[in-house]
């Protein structure tokens, strides 16, 4: 076991995934305040604005979701093809 071992530099997918991930995180921390914002506010108006952010994070989060699954499926499909073909 070699602990001084160099690691690997990420590849350029290795990092859209980590920024997809982190943005993941971030929309969800966001939906979270705005879902505690919608149960304070009692303005109708302000209530009519705070669904429609709701459901604007959601489609984000859902994009995002989408993203990293597919990112994360074209890695398993290389790093299959790269075994196979050794």
């Amino acid at each position: 076991m070699n602990i001084l071992k160099k690691k690997e530099p990420l590849t350029a997918s290795q990092i859209q995934l980590a920024q997809l991930k982190k943005e993941l995180r971030d929309c969800e921390r966001m939906l979270k305040q705005t879902e505690m914002l919608f149960h304070m506010t009692v303005d109708e108006h302000l209530i009519e604005a705070r669904i429609y952010e709701l459901k604007s994070l959601a489609k984000v989060q859902d994009h995002l979701i989408s993203s990293i699954r597919q990112l994360m499926s074209c890695q398993s499909e290389t790093v299959h093809s790269e075994t196979v073909n050794v």
